[in-house]
């Protein structure tokens, strides 16, 4: 007999923390459930996807009974609850309900079903009614909960300068804040005030942050709320004029909009086109591993050289190599080492043609979508870590060897290479045709602090060629 179980909790701390899930799951294989789906997720979602997962096997005609601990788990909203009944009629799948057996066949089962919907409804809306005239009354009273750079909360909640002393400065945070104003409006670009104060006071800002901390409202006196627009969430701005000490005065926010504008022009635009360009995304820093962008000489000539992307950033992500290299260099000298290395390529591809692969079916990629879900719940569960185990044996036993490459597709793959090797076929390719067919060879592309080039080749053959 095929019997399903569905667990669900609305958060991670409530999995983690208060072990509720845990709590589920044993319960759901004490009363006979052979599998549990689980969920991490509110039950007002229709999108849970093992939720979705479990109502499609039981359309499949995989499932012949499902175990819940109590309704609610199903869902939280009537409709839901009374979708997934349906089906499970439909299909002959029986419900068992832990915590209130009812036969949903019944007429007594299907009211009773009813009113335990209904009641999880209600429990949901009043929760939410509560949380919204929590966070009105919260907003009523001028509360804040994470004050910007140079601002704290007061025994209130409000906000109010923060007159901390800043260890590495001895300003205080608000003192350090106008100073960081001021180097905005002063140095030539954002990124030159973020490499400064992390020099000089160890203070760490992206440019994207410092770019929102300038603009926010609070820096101006006001305290405001709803400014930045989330998706699917369509709310005016609240905002509460003169509430706190302003770090910047109205002339100072027109002057930072100013500089804003002039520094708009250097950044890219909506037609930009820095990465239609050969090798665009394969080419990475020997020491990081991260990628490198690309950037123009102010001379007329408008030299096109790359530079590692992490040189920019402050802290433990900081990259040492500044070197600037030359796109036509790197691009020029990728080509030769192919041209050169396509024997080895092809010698490559031959002994590939002869070995085999595993392929990954149906039933073995939802077999590592359930051990993904499993593994997320970093559980001490014995039962959860021996489920682990289990579907791990259970993939490694039904994994598939096939034939890694057909002659039909060895032989176009070896006749590419041959092509590959004649430096005159590049170099009758334009850029974008370049761009194309450097993707089709090269894996990456990695560039040293001295300018050296290291290609590492891939063979020309897409995913689908590489199945019988």
């Amino acid at each position: 007999m095929r019997v399903y179980g569905y667990a669900r909790v609305s958060t991670q701390e409530q999995a983690e923390e208060f072990d509720a899930l845990n709590q589920q799951i044993a319960r759901l294989k004490a009363a006979g459930a052979t599998e549990v789906l689980i969920d991490i997720e509110s039950g007002r979602s229709d999108a849970r996807k093992q939720f979705n997962e479990l109502l499609k096997l039981v359309q499949q005609n995989q499932v012949d009974e499902v175990i819940i601990t109590r309704i609610d788990r199903l869902g939280r909203s009537v409709i839901t609850i009374h979708k997934a009944i349906d089906i499970f009629v439909k299909q002959n799948v029986n419900l068992r309900v832990l915590d209130a057996p009812v036969d949903p066949n019944s007429p007594f089962g299907w009211f009773s079903i009813n009113q335990m919907s209904g009641l999880a409804e209600f429990e949901s809306r009043l929760l939410s009614q509560r949380v919204k005239q929590g966070n009105e009354y919260f907003r009523q009273q001028l509360k804040y909960c994470v004050p910007p750079f140079g601002y704290a909360k007061d025994e209130n909640h409000r906000l109010t300068p923060n007159r901390n002393i800043h260890e590495k400065s001895g300003k205080t945070y608000f003192e350090l804040a106008k100073i960081i104003i001021d180097l905005t409006l002063e140095l030539r670009s954002l990124q030159d005030v973020c490499n400064y104060i992390y020099t000089e006071y160890e203070v760490v800002f992206t440019v994207a942050g410092l770019r929102d901390w300038v603009k926010n409202l609070v820096l101006q006196g006001h305290t405001a709320y709803f400014v930045k627009k989330k998706k699917g969430i369509n709310r005016e701005p609240i905002i509460n004029f003169h509430t706190h000490e302003a770090l910047i005065t109205p002339a100072t926010v027109e002057a930072i909009q100013a500089k804003l504008s002039a520094n708009r022009k250097y950044r890219s635009s909506a037609t930009s086109t820095r990465g239609d360009y050969p090798l665009a995304g394969l080419i990475r820093c020997t020491h990081c591993q991260g990628s490198m962008y690309r950037n123009f000489s102010r001379h007329k000539t408008r030299t096109e050289y790359m530079r590692c992307v992490n040189y920019n950033k402050l802290g433990k992500y900081h990259c040492e190599n500044s070197k600037c290299t030359r796109l036509r260099q790197i691009i020029s000298k990728t080509i030769a080492e192919l041209c050169e290395n396509a024997p080895k390529l092809i010698e490559y591809l031959e002994s590939q043609s002869e070995t085999t692969q595993v392929v990954s079916t149906q039933e073995i990629e939802k077999l590592s979508n359930e051990l993904s879900v499993l593994r997320a719940l970093r559980s001490s569960n014995p039962d959860i870590i021996q489920a682990i185990a289990k579907i791990e044996a259970t993939i490694n036993s039904r994994s598939i060897p096939v034939k890694m490459i057909e002659r039909d597709t060895f032989e176009n793959a070896q006749r590419k290479i041959a092509i590959a090797s004649q430096a005159t076929f590049w170099e009758s390719l334009d850029d974008s045709e370049l761009r194309v067919t450097l993707a089709e060879f090269v894996e990456k592309v990695e560039v040293d602090s001295e300018g050296a080039v290291t290609p590492s080749f891939k063979l020309p053959l897409t995913l689908s060629s590489m199945r019988p």
